[in-house]
């Protein structure tokens, strides 16, 4: 009996806490990188504690990646790991901006304070010992000899714990008190930032006067200290009722609630009090972004703080609730256009076979788009063929064919992820803009799902295909492959683009619109499908990037972008800064296209706000010399949502005759004007109880409900406004009323 035991302990501790995935079904990937292309650093700063998949592309992530780390922004605060300790720093009164911007970084050796020690000694490396849905806890030191740190997004605070040294915190001129208790001290910094220190009754700190504040107590313990939004010893008095409730978890849940086309999340805190002697609550203390406090009914408090995203509004509570509307998708737009069937057939005959993970996949979305369009204007055939080609070039990716050169995925164990081969832009080494390059696959998948179903079930090419989707979008924290939502930050709202994080500024993201393209193919793949839970996931994705775009890059409510910034639209969010500016261009059409490309069903949230459109899209044009010099048909199928009728016009001129941007075709191009010249603008203000609708009024006052239905059986839709009909199965529904 004891021999068997032995025996099988150990074969458990055999087991990887990593299983490898599984393939069930069609299609294969790679776990040994035939291709020898350059994958993700071996080492990944982390303690023994973390056994869970490493979550890349977050707002922390420099963590993973550096002996010490990159800035990152948690929001209120920045921070950043030195040899000293942890520099702390809140920028929000020192936002700068400029005409192409604004930053609210943390310069190299500007700091309010260093949490550090009393003796001086140096750190080598920073590493991550916990994380959860938007926190983060890192260690100094190791096992026996430590300072941790937890904080996250919308936290005032910073929790530590040690073990077996002496903190300090490091000032460079001497802090300035103004209010002293037996467990709290009020203090300004020499950067005009004010922050409470918080210590368990019967501790104190020593050397109050001076650049370096040590503490006076036993060599285990913790402590906090918090960004205050004054220097009132009430506010002091108030924050130290919160401070020695730990935050030890954080989880985001979502519902959709379909009869009111919206979505419900819930942000949660799970605090641990640390401090028996504390007399105060077990609640916490959040700061609500500006896309939180605007869809929440959480009651918010007097305290606020600025930031790059605009005011953050501060709450009370373990958990508060938002609410972001979803406006529904498209496969495409639902009316048949003339004259357009050479223009498919060019797509169909084309020969182009991009050989990278992200060019691969813009042509498979190009083609997913000429399919609906195809089939929608009555060419059944060439939606057929365009459908078969899709296949074959979805197929041969998701195979693992063992020859050099192969175009397959290849996973790798370390960092759990999935890795698009040929790689591209970073996306192998770095692990950057997966969501980008794999929502065009999922996409193209979620088009052969609209008829056949069949192809994306488990036992035939399903099971490749989730993987895509559990690498960008995992939404079970119980997964063993691959990290809970990778590329989605759940409290920030929206997606991170880099993998690794390590700028002066933080994490960033440029085209918010390629996001908004891979939660599309979410959607429709699970509806689909009749995966419902997928469905509700890509909803959820969308309906908070959705939130996240119209404040923060475009701010659609004229209050979070500085007024000195010219431009409507910001190309790309940082952690500590905002601007209007690519990665591969300054030309207007670039900077303002960047985030309206690709051009297809699930881009009709573009045109919410009609006005905006036409701001945005005319200084783009007066920026251009008033002529464009690139991408015509996105930026005219862009203004296409505030007057179509325009934008055919200025096609039929110049823009048909111009170099296309390689993510569009005419026929989408003609298909999506000619469109939206009948049905009139987007109307964001009538909702359905379908996931898969839209409504749009024309000018002579005609509103169209526009619902399409898959599978086999017709359903009844009720749209917001009171109308209600029949929609048949299998195609698009249109009802049109004055």
């Amino acid at each position: 009996m004891i021999i068997t035991l032995r025996f099988l302990l150990i074969i458990i501790l055999c087991i990887p806490l990593n299983a490898k995935p599984i393939i069930k079904g069609n299609g294969s990937i790679s776990e040994d990188n035939p291709n020898k292309e350059i994958t993700p650093q071996e080492k990944i700063y982390k303690t023994n504690n973390i056994t869970k998949p490493i979550p890349t592309n977050d707002w922390w992530s420099s963590i993973l990646w550096q002996k010490l780390s990159s800035n990152h922004f948690p929001h209120p605060l920045a921070l950043d790991y030195n040899n000293l300790g942890l520099r702390i720093y809140y920028p929000g009164n020192s936002i700068y901006a400029f005409d192409k911007g604004m930053a609210a970084g943390m310069p190299e050796s500007v700091q309010d304070l260093i949490i550090g020690t009393g003796t001086k000694s140096e750190f080598n490396e920073a590493n991550v010992h916990d994380f959860s849905d938007w926190f983060v806890t890192s260690q100094l030191g190791n096992d026996n000899s430590f300072l941790r740190f937890s904080y996250g997004h919308g936290s005032p605070f910073i929790f530590v714990n040690y073990k077996n040294i002496s903190p300090a915190l490091i000032f460079s001129s001497n802090p300035t008190i103004w209010s002293k208790t037996k467990n709290a001290v009020g203090l300004t910094t020499d950067k005009g930032n004010n922050y409470g220190l918080f210590i368990p009754e019967g501790f104190k700190w020593n050397d109050l006067k001076s650049k370096t504040i040590n503490a006076n107590w036993a060599k285990h313990g913790f402590f906090s200290i918090a960004i205050l939004p004054d220097k009132s010893p009430s506010t002091l008095d108030f924050f130290n009722n919160y401070a020695h409730n730990h935050i030890e978890t954080t989880k985001v849940d979502w519902h959709y609630d379909q009869s009111q086309s919206n979505v419900i999340a819930k942000f949660t805190f799970g605090t641990r009090k640390v401090c028996d002697k504390h007399s105060g609550t077990n609640k916490t203390l959040a700061a609500l972004y500006p896309h939180q406090w605007r869809r929440t009914n959480k009651q918010t408090l007097k305290y606020h703080y600025n930031s790059i995203r605009g005011m953050m509004k501060l709450a009370e509570g373990n958990s508060f609730e938002v609410n972001y509307e979803y406006p529904g998708v498209l496969p495409c737009l639902p009316l048949e256009v003339k004259n357009i069937k050479d223009e498919l057939l060019d797509i169909t005959n084309s020969k182009k076979n991009a050989q990278d993970s992200y060019w691969a996949g813009k042509e498979l979305g190009n083609l997913s788009s000429a399919s609906v369009i195809a089939e929608v204007c009555n060419h059944e055939k060439i939606s057929t063929d365009l459908r078969k080609i899709i296949k074959l070039e979805l197929e041969d990716w998701f195979s693992y064919k063992k020859t050099k050169g192969d175009k397959h995925f290849y996973y790798n164990e370390n960092w759990g992820t999935l890795i698009g081969l040929p790689p591209s832009y970073g996306s192998s080494k770095e692990i950057n803009d997966h969501h980008f390059h794999y929502g065009y696959f999922l996409r193209a998948a979620a088009e052969i799902a609209r008829t056949e179903p069949e192809w994306i079930k488990e036992d035939s090419w399903g099971s490749v295909t989730n993987l895509l989707i559990q690498d960008i979008a995992n939404s079970d924290r119980n997964n063993k492959n691959f990290p809970f939502l990778r590329n989605f930050d759940p409290y920030a709202g929206h997606s991170w683009a880099s993998g690794h994080a390590k700028f002066a500024d933080g994490n960033n993201q440029e085209s918010s619109s390629e996001s908004m393209n891979a939660w599309t193919g979410i959607i429709l793949l699970g509806q689909f499908i009749n995966d419902l839970k997928l469905r509700d996931l890509g909803i959820f994705l969308y309906s908070s990037e959705l939130a996240a775009i119209e404040d923060y890059w475009f701010d659609v409510n004229q209050e979070n972008h500085h007024e000195k910034i010219k431009s409507p639209n910001l190309a790309m969010i940082w952690g500590g800064k905002a601007t209007y500016e690519t990665w591969f261009s300054n030309a207007p059409h670039c900077k303002t296209g960047i985030n309206i490309l690709p051009i297809h069903g699930g881009s009709l949230y573009l045109g919410r706000y009609p006005k905006y459109v036409n701001t945005n899209y005319q200084f783009a044009l007066n920026e251009s010399n008033g002529k464009w010099s690139g991408w015509p048909s996105i930026m005219m199928s862009y203004n296409a949502l505030f007057d179509a009728n325009k934008s055919w016009k200025t096609w039929q001129e110049y823009g048909q005759k111009m170099p296309l941007d390689s993510g569009n075709t005419k026929a989408n191009t003609v298909h999506w004007i000619q469109n939206l010249m009948r049905l009139g603008q987007l109307q964001k203000n009538i909702t359905c109880n379908h996931p898969i609708s839209a409504s749009f009024k024309s000018s002579d006052g005609k509103v169209s409900h526009v619902v399409y239905v898959s599978g086999k059986k017709p359903i009844k839709v009720n749209f917001s406004n009171g109308v209600n009909f029949d929609a048949a199965p299998g195609k698009f529904t249109i009802k049109t009323i004055k």
